[in-house]
């Protein structure tokens, strides 16, 4: 049976902004198999050295040249606000609003976003959803715990 490509995974790196697919190394790091939420993994960019993040499935690269749109990047990045699908609690009350019957609901969630686009949106973002943020992980290191 013929093996399969790894897959890869978009990493950023907010030095020389440039975006790169690499194979990561999180699955087969033995203590990260059944890791939740995933940490984001840092590795060395392969332009200039500096640090590279994976950034997530849902990014979309901004400009070279658009110094604004890639601080905004750089603010939710370092905030372990990566762009790919992070729950949040939604408080019940929220729900009842919905009309969806909450009567045997323990808890809920929703799937945080849209992403911002300007400092203030992601400012305001940061503040809103920072603990909901994801831990580092640099090969080498430790595995963080879940």
């Amino acid at each position: 049976m013929p093996r399969s490509a790894p897959q890869l995974a978009k990493f950023a790196c907010l030095a020389c902004r440039t975006v790169m697919k690499r194979a990561p190394l999180l699955p087969r790091h033995p203590a990260m198999r059944r890791a939740a939420p995933r940490p984001i993994e840092v590795r060395p960019c392969a332009s200039c050295g500096g640090d590279s993040y994976w950034v997530g499935s849902d990014f979309r690269a901004p400009p070279k040249a658009d110094r604004k749109a890639w601080n905004v990047v750089a603010l939710l990045v370092r905030a372990g606000l990566p762009y790919c699908k992070i729950q949040a609690p939604l408080p019940l009350a929220d729900l009842a609003g919905t009309g969806i019957p909450t009567r045997n609901v323990i808890s809920a969630t929703c799937t945080i976003g849209p992403w911002p686009t300007t400092m203030a949106e992601a400012e305001a973002f940061v503040d809103r959803y920072g603990g909901l943020g994801l831990p580092f992980w640099r090969p080498g290191e430790a595995a963080p715990q879940p």
